[in-house]
């Protein structure tokens, strides 16, 4: 009786189509599973440490303040100020990253010879380290060091000066990561068949008026990924100013990452330095969900 009510069961099970509606959810349960484990508990940890006092070394004393590291966050101006600094710096860095990586691609995307050696040793940049990448451009752009020396700039201070220093950093970001954008813009132009542009020739579109009209529209998706993943990098950075500039001089380098380091490893205030980085994520993701809403309306644009 038991082995027959199985069968029975099963058949029902079949007949009832139960198991493929089941399927896509069973096949993705250890994904969700994995995610919630890695960020879904992270995060809550982080926000259970954020309304804490906890310090360094008195982790089994801390005490539930409630919401008083957001208010001491806010009242003491230094989210505002990390903020202003990381926005200023992210605007500097995307924007000359944006337009040399565009003007890049599109030179790489013509055929010229050598141009695979040209399109190989370009990406020498992006496959240095950070830390490597900072310690070496910390000493090029010394006061003493070889860029002013090549330039004759005389003594000018690129990472020791408050007016200067998010300039310098501007200058070592975009060394090193607008290989990053040049390898997403190829590819969205080589996306681009030739069919597309001598339609644009038969209706007497110029140069320019293929660019504008053709080249752009086309490429816009590929523009804005490139545009959210440079985003959260920046938002986020950490390494090339700690190893440059460690937030100095004073805090004119004081991005938020630096900032939520500084308070929970330098001085020792998990909890504040949690509020800290949590604000952080909270600005990465209106960044995400802002740029996202943009693309799914490029990409229905541009494939319509």
């Amino acid at each position: 009786m038991n082995d027959l009510a199985l069968v029975q069961r099963v058949r029902l099970f079949r007949e009832q189509g139960i198991g493929r509606k089941l399927t896509p959810y069973l096949l993705l349960a250890p994904v969700v599973l994995l995610l919630m484990f890695f960020l879904a508990y992270p995060l809550w940890v982080g926000i259970q440490t954020s309304l804490t006092d906890m310090r360094i070394g008195r982790e089994a004393q801390a005490q539930f303040i409630g919401l008083r590291n957001y208010k001491l966050l806010i009242e003491s101006g230094q989210l505002f100020t990390a903020t202003r600094v990381t926005v200023s710096l992210v605007l500097r860095c995307i924007t000359m990253e944006m337009l040399l990586g565009l003007g890049l691609a599109l030179l790489m995307n013509r055929q010229l010879r050598g141009i695979r050696f040209y399109r190989a040793i370009s990406l020498i940049p992006f496959m240095v380290p950070t830390v490597v990448t900072g310690l070496m451009w910390r000493m090029l752009l010394d006061p003493q060091g070889a860029v002013n020396y090549l330039f004759g700039l005389g003594d000018f201070p690129w990472l020791s000066n408050t007016q200067n220093v998010l300039w310098g950093l501007m200058v070592i970001d975009v060394w090193q990561t607008t290989p990053q954008v040049v390898i997403l813009l190829l590819a969205g132009l080589q996306t681009i068949t030739k069919d597309i542009y001598e339609a644009a020739q038969i209706d007497g579109a110029n140069a320019w008026q293929t660019f504008r009209f053709v080249t752009i529209p086309l490429l816009l998706p590929f523009f804005l990924i490139s545009l959210m993943i440079r985003s959260i990098e920046l938002i986020q950075v950490l390494d090339i100013v700690l190893v440059t500039t460690n937030g100095g001089p004073g805090d004119a380098s004081l991005v938020l990452h630096v900032a939520a380091y500084r308070e929970t490893f330098a001085s020792g205030f998990i909890g504040y330095g949690t509020t800290l980085a949590l604000m952080l994520g909270l600005i990465v993701l209106f960044v995400v969900l802002l740029i996202s809403r943009r693309l799914q309306a490029a990409q229905r644009a541009a494939y319509d």
